[in-house]
């Protein structure tokens, strides 16, 4: 059987239209209209109960109060148009009778989506946006691998959270754990629905490779019902139809949540989302260094005279990515008592430069042979000179080129004794999908505990810095967490302090993993969400915030290291050979021989961050403290973070 659009076999569908006052209130329809609205009677075959909205009120909640916003209708119950407002009987055309009724615009939802009715009065203090804009997931798709969930048309089951926009890779889905009813239930509802579940490779061999690692019974356990890994709908063989339509993940997704009744293992199924450095954009970086019409603007050198808001942030002068000369002396360390305190830096590597050596930088990390994160960015680097080019026919660098390297020096400027674990994850495109980021997660958590238990090839871990991210679907719905919180809490609870940039996107949106920092579990480390400052210590302007953003740093127009390496096509807009023969030239806009720039981003306050926690960690281990039981690295990391500067301090 192949799958269709309109009808999911285990699915039975009854339709109606509401389109008046008396047929909204009959079926259910919380808002009064004179436009159609869609009412999906849903049921599994013998539970006849769960409702979906299908159409332009599904998930009304937010989409009403964008609209309440431009009608003026209250949030506190229903409400006239003003007389003589121009319409017919004061009402407004699309509310029918000029009222909305229910509990869509209460005051709580008012503050869930932090949209302010208070309208443009004078004096009225500015907010963070509740949405980022359209842009947002411009390039975090694939449009041959992955889709964007629209609240507006996507199926809900009765009593599910309001949904939110997100991307997700279309032909697959994330299984936690290696629970037999889950991939039974799973299996059956992709084969009514006429496809097969295609396991990642890495199913068995990481089973395989948690059995022989040597872990107690109860770790064994606690870090097997963590795992995830990777399942691809694939289409059942069936001569008879050749041609079939592409599967709705998020469809099947609902279908199978709806036959599982046990919640727990409702949950460990989800979607798989692509994961961004430093959400978007990430960090900031204009193709053309110089985006201004008239780059050379007299007293102010070097600066675009058109680029306002967060566009700035992209423009050479304004922070943008522009090559730079490092004048001072390299981070020096102070003493060489103790124990160096370890950084693990998940991104896109760390590429050549003099304050980056092997004495700094542990490349290509493994535990039991199986290797973390890609191949690192030296040994593709020596294979391919045009490892940083966007588009080799036309050799312009990436947006993201060099921001691991880049994230390495701003840790190393913060704590010159600290040893970097570069874990690479992203190539130059600057997403990775999720199971890619999970799975080192997942063998970083092994990783520590192979450490714990005495591996010598494997260093202790004290903090991980993560500049990148995702907006989850259901953010508000804790039924439905995300999968990436179960490696994340195993490392707090192993005494690793996780830090994470906030993101980009001027939103209060959470993003994860930045969110997780507004949930402390006992007996584990918190996650440090940390947002940017400008350099004359206010709030970057594109910085995400929200309650979970405990840490302001410096992340705009920051200076760090970048590979020696880095040079795209890119040339000086003048050159020349003086009668001397000595070469005169303006500035390479993407050369980075010198190994220095400047750049902006969350991407950057996060390893700032970073760097100082483990600079505090650095004095703990000088004064004896070097513990690596849980507890006390737990108890140890609490004590430094204690005398962290909050917000507003760097």
């Amino acid at each position: 059987m192949r799958y269709d659009a309109t009808r999911s076999p285990p699915v039975h569908v009854t339709r109606s239209q509401a389109s008046s006052p008396a047929a909204g209130r009959a079926s259910g329809v919380t808002g009064v209209y004179d436009v159609p609205v869609e009412v999906i009677q849903f049921g599994v075959v013998g539970r006849p109960r769960e409702v979906l909205l299908v159409g332009m009120y599904q998930g009304a909640a937010d989409r009403l109060l964008s609209w309440c916003a431009t009608t003026g209708v209250s949030h506190k119950g229903a409400k006239e148009p003003p007389a003589g407002d121009g319409r017919a009987g004061g009402s407004d055309p699309r509310s029918g009778d000029g009222s909305v009724r229910g509990s869509l615009c209460s005051p709580q939802r008012r503050h869930e989506s932090g949209v302010d009715m208070a309208g443009d009065a004078p004096g009225r203090r500015g907010r963070v946006s509740s949405e980022p804009g359209a842009g947002l997931f411009s390039r975090a798709l694939d449009p041959a691998t992955a889709k964007v969930l629209d609240p507006g048309t996507a199926y809900q089951i009765q009593d599910q959270r309001p949904l939110r926009p997100a991307p997700y890779v279309a032909e697959t889905l994330l299984v936690r754990g290696w629970h037999p009813e889950t991939e039974q239930a799973l299996e059956r509802v992709a084969g009514e629905a006429g496809f097969r579940l295609d396991w990642d490779p890495t199913r068995t061999t990481d089973r395989q490779l948690l059995e022989r690692a040597g872990l107690s019974s109860e770790r064994l356990a606690e870090l097997s019902g963590a795992w995830v890994t990777r399942a691809t709908l694939r289409p059942l063989e069936d001569s008879d139809q050749p041609v079939f339509r592409p599967i709705d993940t998020w469809r099947l997704l609902q279908t199978y949540r709806a036959q599982v009744a046990d919640p727990a293992r409702q949950s460990d199924v989800a979607l798989e989302h692509p994961t961004e450095l430093g959400i978007d954009p990430a960090p900031f970086t204009g193709s053309h260094p110089f985006t201004g019409s008239h780059p050379f603007t007299g007293s102010h050198p070097f600066t675009g005279s058109h680029a306002v808001g967060l566009a700035q942030y992209a423009v050479a002068g304004s922070g943008g990515r522009q090559p730079v000369a490092w004048v001072g002396p390299a981070p020096a360390a102070r003493s060489a008592d103790g124990r160096q305190p370890v950084v693990a830096i998940l991104d896109s590597g760390v590429g050549e430069h003099p304050w980056l050596g092997p004495e700094h930088v542990l490349h290509d990390p493994h535990v039991l042979g199986e290797p973390i994160g890609i191949p690192s960015l030296l040994h593709e680097v020596e294979e391919s000179p045009d490892v940083f080019d966007t588009e080799q026919l036309v050799g312009e660098l990436g947006p993201d080129a060099g921001h691991g390297t880049f994230i390495a020096g701003l840790v190393r400027q913060a704590c010159p004794e600290a040893r970097i674990l570069s874990i690479r994850l992203f190539r130059d495109s600057g997403v990775v999908d999720e199971a890619e980021l999970l799975r080192a997660l997942q063998l970083l958590v092994l990783h520590q505990l192979r450490a714990i238990g005495g591996d010598p090839e494997c260093p202790i871990v004290d903090v991980v810095s993560l500049s990148l991210g995702y907006y989850h679907e259901q953010p508000d719905d804790p039924a439905f967490d995300p999968l990436l919180a179960g490696p994340i809490a195993l490392l707090g609870r192993l005494g690793v302090a996780v830090v994470v940039s906030a993101g980009n996107d001027a939103t209060s949106r959470p993003s994860y993993p930045a969110a997780f920092a507004g949930v402390t579990a006992p007996g584990s480390v918190p996650v440090c969400a940390v947002g940017a400052l400008n350099p004359d210590g206010t709030i970057a302007l594109f910085s995400n915030d929200g309650p979970w953003v405990r840490y302001l740093r410096p992340g705009a127009a920051l200076v760090s290291t970048l590979p020696t390496t880095l040079d795209g096509s890119m040339e000086a807009t003048n050159k020349m050979v003086d009668e001397r023969g000595e070469e005169r030239s303006g500035i390479d806009p993407d050369g980075f021989q010198s190994g220095f720039a400047v750049w902006s981003g969350t991407s950057f306050a996060a390893p700032v961050f970073a760097g100082q926690l483990a600079a505090k960690l650095r004095d703990r281990f000088a004064a004896g403290d070097t513990g690596t039981d849980p507890d006390e690295a737990t108890a140890r990391v609490d004590e430094a973070l204690a005398r962290m500067p909050g917000r507003g301090s760097a």
